[in-house]
């Protein structure tokens, strides 16, 4: 229980740490890209899309998580905290694309 509430929590902070104020400095690729890279990417809709998404997954996973824990067991419990994330992370990096004008080897 421990495990899903810490990760569920993680998720909740992120969503609440990065802004468009300081996305720059925290929000992982955009912070190495160069000041002309940035101006291609529409920080505005992205940042709220970051918010939503990383809230959905923190919440989401501690509801699953926790209802697996008490209807089945603490194991599928973990393994759905766990792995819950592997699968919904590709819609993330898929959507997120498409506030990145940016051209490279997957635009």
């Amino acid at each position: 229980m421990i495990a899903i509430v810490i990760l569920s929590l993680c998720y909740i902070v992120v969503a609440f740490l990065v802004t468009e104020k300081n996305a720059e400095q925290t929000l992982s690729g955009y912070n190495t890209m160069s000041e002309e890279e940035r101006k291609r990417v529409d920080i505005r809709t992205y940042i709220p899309f970051f918010k939503r998404f990383h809230l959905f997954l923190g919440i989401s996973s501690f509801i699953g998580g926790t209802m697996i824990l008490y209807f089945i067991n603490e194991h599928w419990g973990i393994l759905f905290t766990v792995f819950y994330p592997l699968v919904i992370y590709p819609y993330f990096i898929w959507k997120g694309k498409k506030s990145d004008n940016n051209t490279g080897l997957f635009h």
